[in-house]
């Protein structure tokens, strides 16, 4: 129960940190508008001449959201860690009967917390201004509100390793938005060519593991699998991959769990050694 109580106190003063810097207000006031201009623009951003229908605005939420959410969530925890450490904030922490592990995993809990925050006070009032405008299925669109909170989830674990590893604030933002265009374009292009090489001799089982080794990518197929009508304007109704959507499911988790376990081991072994920066 201490180590609970411990966990919840860490994650509740990086959530008032974030809170009161106003960071989570800038994010959402931002994403808001984006979203909101969607329910005008219509499927503008995906190239569909016309009145907006539902898919439209779902295929073109989707698209905003693989771009825009992984980038805020790597550049919001890119010197999370070192920042604190730089500041001595880190070392008064520790001081406390609060273990590495407690605050690792409390830290990223706030973190996790305000970026939800911000995600929800966006996307929401989107979905009920879509509903009334553009008549989307609010099953769909809750759908695909947790696969964001999901993917935003995902790259925040990236960012807190990316972090450890950088020993700089700056290097840290650098290195994400890095990973950021690897993960979001780079990759995407690097499977493309492979098919455009070697068309129709690359075998099924091979594109869709590749699939999972980008969490972007995963995010994308079970958005089309979860919210089919986002497929259909983009012209891939039953053209997404035949991956069950619990492997899915279970990738997307690994993508979270893994970072984060890395991360906290590196963490512990630079504190140890005091060569945390």
């Amino acid at each position: 129960m201490k180590r609970v109580d411990a966990i919840r106190a860490v994650a509740a003063k990086e959530l008032a940190d974030r809170l009161r810097n106003r960071w989570v207000w800038t994010v959402s006031a931002l994403l808001l508008a984006t979203t909101l201009s969607l329910t005008f623009l219509g499927a503008t951003p995906i190239g569909v001449v016309g009145a907006p229908g539902p898919g439209a605005v779902m295929a073109s939420l989707l698209n905003l959201a693989v771009y825009l959410v992984p980038l805020l969530a790597l550049v919001m925890g890119a010197g999370v860690v070192i920042d604190e450490k730089r500041r001595g904030v880190l070392d008064l922490i520790l001081v406390s009967p609060i273990s590495s592990g407690e605050y690792f995993l409390g830290a990223f809990l706030g973190y996790a917390l305000a970026l939800s925050i911000a995600l929800v006070t966006s996307f929401v009032p989107t979905g009920i201004a879509l509903a009334f405008t553009t008549g989307i299925d609010p099953t769909e669109f809750a759908r695909l509100l947790a696969l964001v909170l999901a993917l935003g989830t995902v790259f925040l674990a990236l960012s807190f390793l990316i972090s450890i590893l950088s020993r700089d604030p700056a290097r840290g933002v650098a290195s994400s938005v890095l990973v950021w265009v690897l993960a979001v374009f780079v990759f995407d292009l690097a499977v493309v060519g492979l098919l455009v090489a070697y068309p129709g001799e690359l075998p099924p089982l091979v594109f869709e593991g590749l699939l999972l080794l980008n969490p972007a990518d995963i995010f994308r197929v079970l958005a089309f699998t979860w919210t089919g009508s986002a497929a259909a304007p983009l012209g891939l109704t039953g053209l997404t991959p035949t991956i069950p959507p619990a492997v899915l499911t279970l990738a997307l988790v690994l993508w979270m769990i893994v970072p984060l376990l890395l991360g906290h081991r590196l963490f512990q072994r630079r504190l140890a050694m005091d060569t945390l920066i």
